[in-house]
């Protein structure tokens, strides 16, 4: 079989890949998870791109990103500044990141009950990945302590964020809250640790 060829200096030229290895086929006889991070976003980027290599491009990506998961705070502009993505495959990719982390929010055996600290930064840690600027929520709980409704209250900047009583108090009365928690990333800490606190109604 023709072996795969990469031309390093030139990330912008189509790879030389034999029928059998394209990341079409190569999905179709192993599935999804035998891809590589390459190859799952060549497959996103396949069609539309202006005659550029998908491959070539899911290349560039990863390595402006630093990594896959770097692209989780990519916005469409980000994506277009690659030439061969337009407005409307930049949306594309953009609304894919955001489904993503929405699905990675939902509970995979029911409701959790927000009682516990590390409960709520699980739930907060899909939409804190990949912020840049500092956000408040409030969990709007009932009387078992299960989410009524999370509130983004404020968005800040890089260093700091701005929430008044009133606001999370509107946020409460506003959703029927027996309870509420209230939630914030601080994006100048290492790890973009939640400080997180709770107060019954």
């Amino acid at each position: 079989m023709k072996q795969s060829s990469f031309d390093l200096n030139g990330l912008n030229q189509t790879p030389v890949i034999a029928c059998g290895e394209q990341p079409q086929q190569r999905f179709e006889n192993y599935g999804a998870s035998a891809l590589s991070d390459t190859e799952l976003i060549a497959l996103l980027l396949h069609g539309g791109i202006n005659g550029h290599s998908a491959l070539g491009l899911a290349s560039q990506l990863i390595a402006q990103a630093g990594s896959i998961a770097g692209l989780a705070s990519w916005q469409p502009t980000d994506f277009q500044r690659l030439k061969g993505i337009g407005l409307g495959k930049a949306r594309q990719l953009a609304a894919l990141i955001e489904v993503s982390r929405r699905m990675m929010k939902e509970p995979a055996n029911g409701a959790p009950a927000f009682d516990r600290p590390e409960t709520i930064a699980a739930h907060l840690a899909p939409i804190t990945k990949g912020l840049e600027i500092e956000k408040f929520w409030v969990f709007c709980l009932n009387r078992k302590n299960r989410l009524r409704k999370l509130v983004e209250i404020t968005s800040g900047t890089a260093t700091n964020c701005l929430a008044h009583p009133r606001e999370v108090f509107r946020a409460a009365i506003q959703h029927g809250a027996t309870a509420i928690v209230c939630a914030h990333n601080l994006c100048a800490a290492a790890h973009r640790l939640c400080y997180v606190t709770s107060r019954a109604m």
